[in-house]
């Protein structure tokens, strides 16, 4: 596993050593995993020049035959060269060499931003909906350039099965992103004229779908989100939280300037992301992983709620259910 490190990667090493037993398994990191776990580690930093040499060199002698890759950001970065490096080079440079070392197997993070938020978008898009996210935005084009990489040694490699998974945005106990970030303001400026539906992933849901993707010889992609959508008009209610309605053009400016001030969290384009529908179709995951997700987006919302703000007296706060 790369990516071991991240939230969601953290959490799906410790699953698999309890299903599988840490004798099996092995991460590929910058950072070791915590002892207790007794997994065996390699140092690799991903955004080396002959990381794909260094990697090679691993994964034959370590006999490697599914390789899971998470090492992906959650968050926006400014420095926008290392999570190139790490997400669209590094990318490249992992599959080379799973294709060299024979690897047979390849699960791979990717998120529903890829699709980008579009007026024009279906009420559910998948998984052979063009990928057209807004070009200014980094965090998001270097994934989409991740899944190109995929897509070409798919097609080069066909004895490598390489899945790639498009999982909704995170939210659940201890997910901390710039998403569920914005749950923590008590006034939470809107879009004026558009209230768009949501996805919002427990991480439980997020870890059986890794885990059935990585026992499966699944092929392509497949969209990984919760049982319904929400309005986030709803969301805001049942966090107890405050609308401020912006007229979108005055939003983009002052978000922009904010971003680039080193104020806010994430740039102006991901307002295109609560102003237009981006709402994908979990058929295909069902289908092919025959996975389906316990908690709707409402869940996954009100059980970080309870987390983050176990104080709070919402509309729903104590009323999670799975």
């Amino acid at each position: 596993m790369t990516g071991a490190g991240s939230f969601l990667g953290g959490r799906l090493l410790r699953r698999l050593a309890e299903s599988k037993g840490e004798d099996r398994l092995l991460v590929l990191d910058v950072a070791a995993p915590p002892p207790a776990l007794g997994v065996h580690h390699r140092e690799l930093d991903l955004t080396e020049p002959a990381a794909d040499e260094t990697l090679l060199r691993m994964l034959r002698e370590e006999e490697v035959d599914t390789l899971a890759h998470f090492a992906f950001v959650t968050n926006p970065r400014r420095d926008s060269t290392f999570a190139h490096e790490l997400e669209s080079i590094g990318t490249l440079s992992v599959l080379a060499a799973a294709a060299a070392a024979g690897v047979r197997r390849v699960v791979m993070r990717s998120f529903t931003a890829v699709y980008g938020a579009r007026g024009q978008n279906p009420n559910f898009l998948t998984e052979d909906r063009p990928l057209h996210p807004n070009a200014s935005l980094g965090w998001v084009h270097d994934k989409l350039e991740a899944e190109q990489h995929a897509a070409s040694f798919s097609r080069r490699y066909p004895e490598m099965a390489i899945a790639v998974l498009r999982f909704a945005p995170l939210f659940g106990p201890q997910v901390r992103t710039f998403y569920t970030r914005v749950f923590d303001k008590r006034v939470v400026p809107m879009l004026m004229g558009f209230d768009p539906l949501l996805q919002l992933l427990h991480p439980d849901d997020a870890l059986d779908a890794a885990e059935r993707a990585l026992d499966r010889d699944a092929r392509g992609a497949f969209n990984v989100v919760p049982k319904a959508p929400i309005p986030l008009g709803a969301a805001l209610h049942l966090a107890a939280k405050v609308p401020l309605p912006v007229p979108h053009p005055v939003a983009y400016a002052v978000c922009e300037a904010l971003w680039a001030a080193g104020i806010t969290e994430a740039p102006a384009g991901f307002l295109d992301y609560v102003r237009y529908p981006w709402v994908a179709d979990g058929a295909r995951a069902e289908k092919q992983l025959g996975f389906r997700a316990r908690h709707s987006s409402r869940d996954a919302l009100l059980a970080y709620l309870r987390y983050r703000h176990p104080e709070a007296k919402s509309a729903g706060v104590t009323e999670v259910t799975a």
